[in-house]
């Protein structure tokens, strides 16, 4: 195709790349998450407890960097006038995208003061007198934000706690200090209240809340971040909103994604010049596979 057409940009994704041993492994989410370490990092803190995790990092993450290959690859097209190959692992790209890889490859000394990749229950998770649920962002043990957190509760006397002296303290009592701070929630009203209380003393918080509870907030109205559009069969979704905002374009999305293969009639009969019987035997003998929408 390329030799037809020079400009072609091409993308291939897989499970462990177009090249190397593992070329003809089959790959999904669940099992290059396995491969590329996510599965284990997440089981190890929970003491061993292994299990998939339910969001498919491995096809969302891969989808993401290569639309951001396909824009450089058209960016140096403009300059060369020339298209080109490019290759997506899976794999390469969770290695890529996994902000804890450079912790987990460090093969140096740590000293004991460093606070290295962060756990799930480092974060404190906090239940109000009302029983809303916040997460407080900001790891307990380090120097700053053990002082910010102390001076949240008016616990200025825990600086002088031995179990909280420094860095190494504080992370082997953690948990204890994870106590303290929930016993102090419990007094406090709401998680309106508290989220004052920690902004005051540069802590962030969030309320912990499920898609549709955020969809319905006052936020999500005002900026446009839930829209419903028609599905194609007759009916309407709700789908989340690009979270670009351009200041000189609409970038808005008008409606659901292509079905996989919808247009795989124009691109083999338009593009590539085949005819209608050929298309169809393609689609008969599983070559293609072309699905549209299916009317209610």
């Amino acid at each position: 195709m390329s030799a037809r057409n020079p400009r072609l940009i091409y993308a291939s994704i897989s499970g462990y790349g177009a090249t190397g041993p593992w070329v003809d492994r089959r790959a999904y989410a669940p099992v290059v998450n396995a491969e590329a370490g996510l599965t284990k990092h997440q089981g190890d803190v929970r003491g061993g407890d292994y299990a998939n995790d339910p969001f498919s990092h491995g096809d969302v993450y891969t989808g993401m960097e290569t639309a951001a290959a396909l824009l450089a690859a058209l960016v140096q097209r403009e300059r060369t006038g020339r298209g080109q190959f490019i290759d997506v692992s899976m794999a390469e790209t969770l290695l890529y995208v996994n902000e804890h890889a450079h912790d987990q490859l460090w093969q140096g000394d740590v000293p004991s003061d460093w606070i290295r990749s962060f756990q799930p229950a480092d974060y404190p998770v906090l239940t109000t007198r009302d029983g809303s649920v916040v997460v407080v962002s900001g790891h307990p043990a380090s120097k700053t934000n053990f002082a910010w957190f102390c001076a949240a509760m008016g616990r200025d006397d825990l600086a002088n706690d031995p179990r909280f002296l420094d860095v190494p303290a504080r992370l082997a009592h953690l948990p204890e200090f994870h106590a303290i701070l929930q016993a102090w929630a419990a007094t406090v009203a709401n998680a309106e209240e508290i989220e004052r209380i920690f902004a005051n003393h540069n802590l962030a918080t969030g309320r912990l809340r499920s898609v549709a509870e955020l969809a319905d907030t006052d936020w999500a109205r005002e900026r446009g971040a839930i829209t419903e559009v028609s599905d194609r069969a007759g009916g309407t979704v709700r789908i989340p909103q690009s979270p670009w905002k351009f200041s000189d374009a609409d970038v808005r999305i008008r409606g659901v994604p292509k079905y996989r293969g919808e247009d795989n009639e124009f691109v083999l009969r338009e593009i590539l010049g085949l005819d209608a019987e050929t298309i169809a035997r393609l689609q008969h003998d599983g070559v293609t596979s072309s699905h549209g929408p299916t009317q209610q």
